[in-house]
């Protein structure tokens, strides 16, 4: 078969633009929601210029789009161009592409020399049901989660999003979004999983598993798994040995909730 060229709406051929793995990552990025180029700077290993930069070379491409959203500017994909690159590899490759992606969920990262970190399991009860544990860690997330616990330091706001997909992040002051993590379990009020990044990039991102457990009708303890610190190379032992102290005063927090609201409820 021999080689034609492929453009989109713009004229262009996206491939040029897709060579870099930074404007891989964007697209990556804005595949799951728009974004301004503050919240995609925090998200990856170049300065906000720099991601400026490969905006524009991916809106030129085709391949994003911006549009005015009060004082900021947000980018999302632009379909049409994503239609085009989409058709060609369904062309070339048929379902490889889905064959590929299948198997790329299901391998897991390269880990150091073969070494498994052991995951931080932590466990503590509760005075109130499942139901209520699910509820505060999920839905009154903002309300128990110390500020303190974040990038900036003093958001604004934290945030967790319900169901698979739904992002964990901040707010700060001047208004940027960074992201903590993604949710990638969602069965409640039994379990929530999601991947963590906080203060780290987003490729070398841990698993939390958070299981809500019934002991009697009113009572109940969580069990937290945190696993995947291989992906962060030689800072493994030393993150996973700081983590178990950051839950233990984390922890504290969530009881304490747990607890405020439950007496709230029977008063």
């Amino acid at each position: 078969m021999g080689y034609a060229c492929m453009v989109t709406e713009s004229g262009r051929d996206p491939f040029a633009a897709l060579g870099d793995p930074v404007r891989r990552r964007i697209l990556e990025l804005l595949g799951g929601r728009a974004r301004s180029v503050g919240e995609l700077a925090g998200e990856l290993p170049v300065s906000r210029p720099a991601v400026s930069r490969h905006l524009r070379l991916l809106k030129e491409a085709g391949l994003v789009e911006e549009a005015p959203e009060g004082t900021r500017r947000i980018y999302r994909l632009h379909e049409a161009g994503a239609e085009v690159v989409q058709a060609y590899l369904r062309d070339v490759w048929g379902d490889a592409v889905t064959r590929f992606k299948l198997m790329a969920e299901n391998t897991r990262p390269p880990e150091r020399g073969g070494v498994v970190t052991e995951p931080l399991r932590v466990e503590v009860l509760l005075e109130c049901s499942v139901g209520h544990a699910f509820a505060t860690w999920t839905e009154r997330f903002s309300s128990w989660w110390p500020r303190g616990h974040s990038v900036s330091g003093d958001p604004a706001a934290v945030t967790l999003e319900p169901g698979v997909g739904g992002r964990i992040y901040e707010r700060t002051r001047d208004g940027d979004g960074i992201d903590w993590g993604e949710i990638t379990a969602w069965d409640p009020p039994h379990r929530l999983s999601y991947r963590w990044h906080i203060r780290r990039p987003a490729d070398e991102a841990t698993d939390v598993e958070i299981r809500f457990v019934p002991v009697a009708e009113d009572r109940s303890k969580v069990l937290i798994t945190h696993s995947g610190w291989e992906r962060l190379g030689a800072d493994a032992d030393s993150w996973r040995d700081a983590n178990a102290g950051g839950w233990s005063g984390l922890l504290r927090y969530f009881v304490a909730a747990c607890n405020e609201t439950t007496q709230g409820a029977d008063s």
